[in-house]
């Protein structure tokens, strides 16, 4: 098509990602309970070793393990209670060969003692000992000082997303401030004269906006901050406008559709009319995707995306999501599990672009099966049932019903009813 020189996805993910990583990258500390989600911009430090002291991890009794060793049900060994360690406090007491100290869940460990053994293996003497009825080993039923995380070790290394436990992890080293990447701002711009606001009741040849909301959430669970501009009909000075402006407030822009007849030189029109912009592709080798462009302006890049929103999500799953993950320093990306699945319905792959088959997953004891959804960029719903993705490429025969396909379940998808078979 006149305009476009269709490059394969792998070479537009290599070019979007190589841009990225070139791109400067600003950090910020924040407070450990609001960096759920934030990339972290170094390798965090645990400044002291955790825990800092031996703890007990069952409530029972500390004692030396080689005390027990001829210990059982019927010839139990008796030892010498000597006091308690009080939850929180100091343990003043040391254990001697022939004494036990009782100890609660967490407790500190007293000196001298090598284990716990738990109260439900002991009972009391009718003159206040300790009867041990089963043996336990050095070590027993405790933490040592350091076991978790020792000191100057990484608690969470530098380009991880920080996840629930690591919320915890923080916590438990006292690490209440940590440095992470500071949020990518990104502007969504959705064009259309068709386009209307979901509050409103589209009149006949007019559809409700859906891109600026999706792509919005894509972006923010990619780690941005989101703005949405308004929405611009088809309009290549209104589009440039608003370009002109995002530029100097974003980090990455994304426009989303053209003109209502499908036709997006306008939109390659405005984002080139920038002063000193790069268009560094136009036109990608995928189905759903093919319209797809990436430019760049000084430190801002701008992807131009399809108007149908599966093919929308689609470029933001294979190329975007995969450009911010450079960008932010990532080095663990969001896993897709591939599974092996049995066609329920034939798929006809494109004749000259690589295409993305969504598909459901029934399982059949312990196989599964993968039933193409309908392959239509405007039909939104697809993407809420679709539990994974088959890859072709182009040129491929066709593929029948009973063979074999390779299915990339999506993360969110791993909790459905195939889960133990993905296990």
């Amino acid at each position: 098509m006149k305009g476009w020189n269709l490059i394969p996805l792998a070479q537009a993910r290599r070019i979007a990602r190589d841009c990225a990583e070139k791109l400067p990258r600003h950090t910020e500390m924040v407070d450990f309970q609001q960096a759920l989600g934030r990339i972290t911009a170094e390798n965090i430090i645990n400044p002291a070793d955790n825990p800092e002291f031996d703890r007990t991890t069952v409530d029972g009794y500390a004692l030396i393990a080689g005390d027990t060793v001829p210990a059982s049900t019927d010839a139990p060994v008796r030892l010498e209670v000597i006091g308690e360690v009080r939850m929180g406090h100091q343990a003043v007491l040391r254990v001697q060969p022939g004494q036990a100290v009782r100890v609660p869940t967490g407790g500190i460990l007293p000196a001298g003692a090598d284990s716990v053994i738990m109260q439900e293996y002991t009972r009391r003497s009718a003159d206040g000992g300790l009867l041990i009825e089963q043996p336990v080993a050095p070590g027993q039923n405790i933490i040592w000082r350091g076991d978790d995380t020792p000191a100057g070790a990484v608690v969470i290394p530098a380009g991880r997303r920080i996840g629930i436990p690591d919320i915890g992890v923080l916590a438990s080293c006292g690490l209440t401030r940590v440095r992470v990447v500071k949020r990518l701002v990104a502007t969504i711009i959705t064009t259309g004269d068709e386009v209307v606001a979901p509050v409103m009741v589209p009149e006949p040849g007019q559809i409700r906006d859906v891109n600026s909301f999706t792509l919005s959430a894509l972006a923010e669970a990619a780690g941005c901050e989101t703005r949405l501009a308004d929405r611009i009909p088809d309009s290549c000075t209104g589009l440039l406008d608003t370009l002109q402006r995002a530029v100097a407030e974003s980090d990455l822009i994304l426009v989303s559709g053209g003109s209502s007849v499908g036709d997006r030189d306008f939109t390659t029109a405005a984002i080139t009319a920038i002063s000193d912009v790069e268009l560094l592709f136009h036109g990608v080798s995928l189905k759903p995707g093919k319209p797809t462009l990436l430019a760049r302006r000084e430190n801002t890049l701008i992807f131009g995306v399809p108007g149908h929103t599966v093919a929308a999500m689609t470029v933001f799953q294979e190329i975007v999501e995969p450009t911010l993950a450079a960008w932010q320093g990532m080095t663990e990306l969001p896993c897709r599990i591939a599974v092996r699945a049995k066609l329920g319905s034939p798929l006809r792959p494109d004749r000259e672009r690589d295409e993305i088959f969504r598909v459901r997953l029934e399982t059949n004891g312990n196989d599964l099966t993968a039933w193409p959804l309908p392959a239509k960029s405007g039909l939104i719903t697809v993407m809420t049932r679709a539990h994974g993705m088959v890859y072709t490429q182009a040129g491929q025969p066709e593929l029948r019903v009973g063979d074999e396909v390779a299915v990339q379940v999506l993360p969110d998808r791993l909790s459905g009813p195939f889960r133990g078979v993905l296990q």
